[in-house]
C-alpha cells in the first residue's frame, strides 16, 4: 500500500509515524513544501515571545533523521500543486521549479495553516 501524506509538520509527521507502526511494509511518502518537518509548533508563541531564544530548539527531527527512523520517503521543498482523486495521483513542484507526478493508494491531507498578524 502506497501512502502519500501532504504536509509534514505536526499532523502529517504524526500520521506517517503511525502508519509505519501499523504497517511495516507500507510505502510512505511525506511531502512538505517547507524546509522543515515535525517541529514543536506549540512552542511558537514562546519563540515569538523570546522565551525560547533559538528557533532550532523547536525542531524535533530533521527530515533525514525522521526518514531513517521510520523508513519514510521524506521530501521537503516539494509542494503539491494538483490532486487527481480519480486517478489517485498528485502533481508536485520541487524547489527548482520542476514538476513530477506521484501515484498513491491512500492520501492524507495535513497542509497546516499560514500565520497572520492582525493589527
Amino acid at each position: 500500500m502506497k501512502h502519500i501524506i501532504i504536509g509534514g509538520v505536526a499532523g502529517g509527521a504524526t500520521a506517517a509515524a503511525r502508519i509505519r507502526r501499523t504497517d511495516e511494509k507500507a510505502e510512505i511518502f511525506l511531502l512538505e513544501k517547507g524546509k522543515y518537518i515535525s517541529y514543536a509548533n506549540c512552542g511558537l508563541p514562546y519563540y515569538i515571545g523570546g522565551t525560547i531564544a533559538e528557533r532550532e530548539k523547536l525542531f524535533m527531527q530533521t527530515p533525514a533523521s525522521f526518514a531513517k527512523r521510520f523508513n519514510i520517503d521524506v521530501r521537503v521543498e516539494n509542494e503539491v500543486i494538483g490532486i487527481d482523486t480519480t486517478k489517485k495521483r498528485v502533481e508536485v513542484r520541487r524547489a527548482d521549479g520542476s514538476t513530477y507526478t506521484e501515484n498513491y493508494d491512500k492520501m492524507l491531507l495535513s497542509p497546516g495553516a499560514s500565520p497572520c498578524v492582525r493589527l
